[in-house]
């Protein structure tokens, strides 16, 4: 086992030591011995050179490596051992990164597996309401049947019953009571009734929505699984060098699971810069808060363009971001509102988008103004669908003989002029006589009034469709 750099580096320890040995190792060359009876035969030849030693020539053997060659063989020797020591204290390094890395995603997966049967259970508990309250309802529409049919023969009894009643010995308005007894309790059993399927309605509505909830947390669950799968399995498909995680980025106030105190990071594309956004519930996203003059909205085109502001306080989110957002997606828009007796009011729109800074910005999508919201704040909006945004250095309104922006003191899309002014001053004081440069909304509390409190969000409206 190991990796294939540490099985390399042992097979050339391998060889190393065997070249080492074989320098070490003498040459000595055999002879080949002469046969007996040659040397019995032949006496030796006398020689002339008897005065001197005569020896015999033998191979010379091979010479030992000398001390240079055994110091650099040493230190190469060193140099591997030092390699091999680096390479796989590596090696176990990895293997013990690799260890954690499926111990973390092990206990996500046995955390996420825990949330689903959690949401599961809780989802097959609202199920289990949702049958009760309908079952409640057709007992209460059995119930008002019967009392319908009630009233009805209590209504049409024939006239000579009538006046048998009257003929009896009782006196005539003992009788006139009973009838009009029943017929009262008739209504007030009616009116009870009608109270308890309105109160019921509203729990099965609220039922819905903590269903739909669940089932968006369910759905964020499940896709966040899917992606710690995938990393897992390119896990195991090789060993990376270090390891990274995988930041999930958001693209909505849909996914206000990321967010950290309602504040939560927006990436629309990869390619695109992060921003900060507030999210309410719902997977509502804010982009305009006013509840105090601390921040002035009269502001210049650059300024409304970046936007401006504390968005834990009130700010706008700014003309690039809004259109950003509004383009990504098919959004709705809601505009929620507060006056100084603490009266609120709601308007909705089904659609909602505008345009890039070619076109000024323009209110390019307004859609239909949605009048079951309550309570209603009427329509003040739809006039000034089309209009292009205007400051007051930039006057891009319908007006002729005026600047809206400076007529109000404010930014907007102005037609000529309007019927509402978000961005108005916010005043404190003398809110009833404001006038126009204050922030009103014509059929909420008129023109002259400046309201207290306002709020501008929008949602992307595929995924909340898909739900309903």
């Amino acid at each position: 086992m190991g990796t294939p750099t540490f099985r390399l580096c042992l097979v050339l320890i391998c060889c190393a030591c065997s070249w080492t040995e074989a320098l070490q190792e003498p040459t000595v060359p055999t002879q080949a011995p002469a046969p007996a009876h040659a040397a019995a035969a032949v006496p030796p030849a006398p020689t002339q050179w008897r005065g001197r030693n005569y020896r015999p020539h033998h191979a010379t053997p091979t010479l030992a490596p000398t001390a240079a060659q055994h110091s650099e063989i040493k230190q190469l020797m060193t140099n591997l051992h030092d390699r091999v020591g680096i390479l796989a204290t590596l090696d176990e390094d990895q293997r013990h990164r690799l260890e954690v890395i499926d111990k973390k995603l092990d206990q996500l997966l046995d955390s996420n597996t825990g949330r689903m049967e959690s949401l599961k259970a809780q989802q097959l508990n609202f199920q289990q309401r949702l049958d009760s309250f309908e079952h409640i309802q057709r007992l209460t529409r059995h119930t008002l049947d019967e009392l319908k049919e009630l009233s009805r023969q209590t209504r049409d009894v024939p006239e000579q019953h009538m006046d048998l009643f009257y003929r009896t010995e009782s006196p005539p308005t003992t009788q006139g009571r009973s009838i009009n007894g029943t017929e009262l309790d008739v209504a007030s059993r009616l009116d009870a009734l009608a109270t308890f399927l309105v109160s019921l309605a509203y729990n099965v509505k609220e039922t819905q929505q903590g269903v739909a909830k669940l089932l968006q947390n369910t759905n964020n669950i499940r896709r966040r699984l899917a992606n710690r799968k995938t990393q897992s399995a390119q896990l195991a498909q090789g060993v990376p060098q270090s390891v990274a995680p995988v930041e999930e980025h958001a693209t909505s106030c849909l996914q206000s699971y990321l967010a950290v105190n309602g504040i939560l990071k927006l990436q629309l594309t990869p390619q695109s810069d992060a921003f900060y956004v507030p999210c309410q519930d719902d997977g509502w996203t804010v982009v305009m808060n006013r509840s105090s003059d601390d921040v002035s909205f009269e502001r210049s085109w650059l300024d409304y363009k970046e936007g401006f502001g504390n968005i834990a306080g009130d700010f706008f989110i700014g003309l690039d971001k809004l259109h950003a957002l509004t383009s990504s997606s098919l959004h709705e828009l809601r505009i929620w509102m507060q006056d100084f007796e603490n009266n609120v009011a709601v308007a909705g729109y089904d659609s909602f988008a505008i345009s890039g800074e070619r076109e000024l910005y323009a209110l390019s999508l307004l859609g239909r103004y949605q009048e079951h919201l309550h309570p209603p704040a009427g329509d003040s909006l739809s006039y000034h669908a089309g209009a292009k945004f205007s400051t007051f250095d930039s006057d891009n309104d319908n007006c002729l003989e005026c600047s809206c922006a400076q007529r109000h003191k404010a930014g907007g899309w102005f037609n000529a002029c309007g019927t509402s002014n978000l961005m108005g001053v916010h005043y404190s004081k003398d809110y009833q006589r404001a006038g126009e440069t204050g922030i009103y909304w014509d059929t909420f509390q008129g023109k002259d009034y400046s309201l207290r409190r306002i709020k501008m969000l929008i949602r992307p409206i595929g995924q909340d469709e898909a739900r309903r």
